[in-house]
């Protein structure tokens, strides 16, 4: 197995806009949960884009709803690691639209082309539903832009980094896999 990507199961009234991840007899979801995300994958050179994520509400109001449900050590730790610029698919939402999203209102990026795309799938034992298994499915877009790290209020830390310096341990949210996964193709 790859790896795992966090997401949880949220009633509606918590994330209205999210598609709902939990088990559910009406819309025959995995009984362990599913996460349906974007990932934006930036390069320069041989490097990768990837942030820190800094407290701020735009994290749990928008990009990772589920952190809502992280208790405070669970939380500092997702802070401390590195991750892609990604975020949930809402519901009704296609991925190319959730990828501009996160163009748009993580970087501040308006103009991109997309390079490539991979739907990639991961799963594990759910840490929520013991017993189940949860499932990550995970649209990669690969996307050349003309983007330079800068001061952002929602990182701490925003730069291209060479991914032969990292593994997966060094990812919140087990994005670790997404790392894996590219230096595999």
């Amino acid at each position: 197995m790859l790896g795992r990507l966090i997401c949880c199961s949220l009633e509606s009234w918590l994330v209205p806009d999210f598609a709902l991840f939990g088990p559910s007899e009406k819309h025959f979801v995995p009984m362990g949960g599913f996460c349906i995300s974007v990932f934006a994958v930036l390069q320069s050179g041989s490097e990768l884009l990837l942030g820190k994520p800094r407290q701020h509400g735009r994290w749990q109001d928008e990009w990772a709803p589920n952190w809502r449900l992280y208790d405070s050590g669970q939380l500092e730790a997702e802070l401390r690691r590195w991750r892609f610029p990604s975020s949930y698919v809402e519901e009704g939402e296609s991925p190319e639209h959730a990828l501009g999203r996160v163009m748009n209102e993580q970087l501040g990026v308006r103009e991109y082309t997309l390079q490539s795309s991979r739907l990639l799938n991961f799963y594990e034992p759910s840490r929520r539903y013991p017993g189940r298994y949860h499932w990550d499915y995970c649209f990669v877009f690969r996307v050349m832009a003309n983007f330079s790290p800068h001061d952002l209020p929602w990182f701490s830390e925003l730069r291209y980094i060479a991914p032969s310096s990292l593994d997966a341990t060094d990812f919140g949210s087990a994005q670790g896999a997404i790392l894996m996964a590219l230096n595999t193709h």
